[in-house]
């Protein structure tokens, strides 16, 4: 009998999750509702085993997406738009998902029933609103929706990505050249110095002492290095630790807000896609809350949540409970009153997010000369602590 696995909330709140054997999810979703549990998610256990776990690009998922969009959009069936991606796709984990989900849906089940077997690429928030196209006859614009957004957030991910690798790799580039002058080239001139009846100066001895201490501890300060960032995910990982980082990520001058416009941006875009999708607006909250990293705010959109559920616009809901800027709500407000909530959020997110490009570009054009400075000093130091004593054994020799 095949075997489902479920994540899901029980009757007090608190996530539950397990497995479960039926004779098709339908059975299943009945045996774990009938257990008080509502799903969340629910996994056929195996077709995840038979397909495999291959890595999917995120492009390849967007593109895919959209070309579904454009063939449905182009008059052909569901079959034959998912035909014709198989047809198209590249041998892979991909293709097998495509012919799995097409095999489903000539059995009978929707698109967002076959494509929720896979949450590792149809997220809630894309589900969300293939069920709501598929409801109300839209598929092909949803998909199309759904692409545009993914592929926005590829762009705004790479871009982030690009302005910090440049920095990331001087740091370690940095790191890895002091280790090993302090490792090897150090300790070899060094090592002349010391056999000499010479009074060495403070430079020289503090640079001795210090590639002493490295070359002896190294492996040592490897494993405790290990063991400190191993320690430190898994605390950073959990509720408490992630509470912690959001406070500290607040304190941070600078960063603090760059951090915070990105939470907005991700909030922002990501409710205003899926209004834009057409999905209930309690529903649209509670996807959209996800994207959040901080606690605070995933509690504050909650109140805001909680108000407009008892009949508040979601502009003043927002205004009573969270800290969004002033012009956030503003034009969250000009939305409902026009009826283009979901046009300002999608337009919110967009000037967030080419504000956040540009903090992040000024902070690193700040960071780079400052690392270049560092690694002078540093290199500096050393140079001195070696020639010090050089130009004292060529005074005493003259």
């Amino acid at each position: 009998m095949p075997v489902f696995s479920y994540e899901g909330f029980d009757r007090k709140g608190r996530r539950v999750s397990g497995r479960v054997e039926a004779e098709s999810d339908t059975a299943a979703r009945m045996i774990v509702k009938s257990r008080g549990i509502f799903i969340k998610k629910l996994l056929s256990l195996e077709r995840h085993t038979r397909i495999g776990r291959e890595k999917v690009k995120k492009e390849e998922l967007a593109l895919s997406i959209r070309e579904l969009a454009t063939l449905l959009n182009s008059g052909l069936t569901l079959d034959e738009s998912v035909s014709g991606i198989i047809e198209q796709a590249r041998r892979g984990r991909l293709k097998d998902v495509y012919t799995d989900i097409q095999k489903q849906i000539r059995e009978g089940k929707s698109f967002s029933k076959a494509a929720s077997q896979y949450p590792d690429l149809f997220s809630d928030i894309s589900l969300s609103m293939i069920r709501s196209g598929e409801a109300s006859g839209t598929l092909g614009l949803v998909l199309d929706h759904i692409a545009t957004f993914m592929e926005e957030s590829i762009r705004f991910r790479n871009r982030v990505s690009g302005i910090m690798t440049y920095p990331i790799m001087m740091a370690v580039v940095g790191f890895l050249v002091l280790t090993f002058v302090f490792t090897f080239v150090t300790p070899t001139m060094t090592r002349i110095f010391s056999e000499i009846s010479l009074r060495l100066p403070l430079p020289t001895i503090f640079l001795i002492k210090v590639s002493s201490f490295i070359k002896q501890y190294i492996l040592a300060m490897l494993v405790i290095g290990l063991i400190v960032v191993y320690s430190g995910i898994r605390y950073f990982s959990s509720e408490k630790g992630k509470a912690k980082i959001s406070t500290i990520r607040k304190r941070i001058p600078y960063l603090g807000e760059i951090f915070f416009k990105s939470e907005v941006a991700n909030f922002t875009g990501t409710l205003g896609i899926l209004l834009e999708g057409g999905v209930e607006i309690l529903t649209s909250f509670s996807i959209a809350r996800e994207v959040l990293s901080s606690p605070d705010l995933k509690q504050q959109i909650d109140r805001a949540k909680d108000l407009i559920s008892h009949g508040q616009s979601v502009s003043s809901a927002l205004r009573k409970t969270t800290v969004l800027p002033y012009t956030v709500i503003q034009l969250i407000s000009a939305g409902e009153r026009s009826g283009t909530m979901s046009e300002m959020l999608i337009k919110v997110s967009a000037n967030f997010k080419e504000e956040v490009s540009q903090r992040a570009t000024k902070f690193v054009t700040i960071l780079e000369p400052l690392m270049i400075l560092f690694m002078a000093i540093v290199v500096g130091f050393v140079v001195i602590g070696i020639m010090l004593p050089i130009f004292q054994i060529s005074q005493s020799l003259r």
